[in-house]
């Protein structure tokens, strides 16, 4: 499945300390075809998957406000640039129809192209992760 191989590049750009397993990740994919408040957005260029947005909806854990967050987002690289725009206001609009208050992005390290796309499309800059494997 195209979207493994995608989540699988994902994981690797990420740098994360951990394997990738595809049976969790095939998971938040096929979970997302039946929760009304999980999304899973495929890119398709001429029926070839070239991208994917995952995402839930959930209040909140410290308020009841109910924000979208953002699972992974990940588009070939060789394909970015006009898709990403269209992915993330297919997200924006899901998030505002599930009565979503804010969305939640996360770039992968220090990418400034990245940073650039979610600042000019109105996100701002709220928190860093760090991690340290044990």
């Amino acid at each position: 499945m195209r979207v493994l191989a995608m989540a699988k590049a994902f994981h690797a750009a990420s740098e994360v300390p951990f394997p990738f397993s595809a049976p969790m990740a095939d998971n938040v994919f096929r979970s997302s075809l039946d929760a009304p408040d999980q999304l899973c957005l495929v890119l398709d260029v001429d029926g070839v998957a070239l991208g994917v947005l995952a995402a839930e909806a959930q209040p909140h854990r410290f308020s009841p406000v109910k924000m979208a967050f953002e699972t992974m987002f990940w588009i070939d690289p060789e394909h970015r640039g006009l898709h990403a725009r269209k992915m993330l206001d297919a997200y924006e609009q899901w998030a505002r129809h599930r009565g979503c208050a804010f969305i939640h992005m996360v770039g992968l390290g220090g990418d400034p192209l990245t940073s650039r796309l979610y600042e000019r499309s109105g996100y701002l800059a709220v928190e860093r992760h760090f991690m340290k494997p044990l």
